[in-house]
């Protein structure tokens, strides 16, 4: 997927100066000039810039929510951080920086380690608690 948006940047950075330089003087007139020397409408090109901006906006949520994880947010306040992230992120910092700044900002987002307790029926004393229990099946 990078890989698309380097090649839509290149693409862009390249028909970019040709627009710039005759929308200077007249944007009418350049727009109207750059239809009849390519036979690409503006309209296209325009079309295309957003989507280059849909895709960067694309990666940016994408590497928020691989940073967001990667530092232990819950799953089901995912887009909660992922929003306050972005919004971060547009401000100009990188987004492991901004998913590092919700997670110390907003602890209740992290998710909750539980410890989760083991049982084994490997004794066979009085007091292990499962005596009770083998009392009831010992009978039948």
């Amino acid at each position: 997927m990078e890989n698309n948006n380097e090649m839509l940047a290149e693409q862009a950075v390249q028909i970019a100066p040709e627009v710039q330089s005759e929308s200077a003087s007249d944007p009418v007139a350049a727009s109207e000039g750059y239809r009849a020397s390519d036979g690409t409408r503006s309209g296209e090109i325009s079309e295309l810039y957003a989507q280059v901006e849909m895709l960067k906006s694309e990666l940016v949520t994408s590497k928020v929510q691989t940073a967001l994880l990667l530092l232990g947010i819950a799953k089901e306040k995912l887009e909660d951080g992922t929003s306050l992230a972005v919004g971060i992120c547009s401000t100009g910092k990188e987004p492991e920086e901004a998913a590092a700044e919700i997670i110390s900002s907003y602890p209740h987002l992290k998710a909750v380690q539980r410890k989760i307790p083991q049982f084994s029926a490997s004794g066979s004393g009085n007091d292990d608690g499962f005596s009770a229990i083998r009392k009831i099946f010992s009978g039948r």
